[in-house]
């Protein structure tokens, strides 16, 4: 449904000034916690200071399992000795879209487990690049 011209030129110009009045609002409350608000005035603490240990690892995809024209992988990276795992990222890289499917991730102190699907298992998989937030075990 086309409007008249003087109902759309209308709608334009009050979406701008409603635009520029939250805008102006936002832009007053950014400035004044800037200038006193409740934010520290120092920066946090560095993760190294934390004795946060990062590592990556890179694999490559490999289907284990196989049920009617799809195909599945368990990836299992262990917490090296003395540390816990925190966190863990899981990402996919080159290869076709769609090739391989990051299903679901864990994390538990001793593992990061990573569930992989290939759909249909067409294409070329491409590389799984896991990184891993490790902290001192206590």
């Amino acid at each position: 449904m086309r409007f008249p011209s003087k109902i759309r030129g209308r709608s334009v110009a009050t979406a701008l000034a409603t635009a520029v009045v939250v805008g102006g609002a936002c832009g007053a409350l950014v400035a004044q916690g800037q200038s006193g608000g409740t934010m520290p005035a120092a920066p946090p603490s560095d993760a190294s200071a934390a004795g946060l240990t990062v590592i990556n690892r890179t694999i490559t995809p490999n289907p284990t399992r196989f049920r009617g024209f799809d195909a599945f992988q368990t990836v299992t990276v262990r917490a090296p000795r003395g540390k816990a795992i925190l966190q863990g990222f899981a990402t996919t890289s080159r290869g076709n879209a769609g090739s391989v499917v990051i299903t679901s991730t864990k994390a538990t102190p001793g593992r990061y487990t990573v569930e992989l699907e290939f759909p249909g298992a067409q294409g070329t998989p491409g590389k799984l690049h896991v990184r891993l937030q490790l902290l001192p075990r206590s």
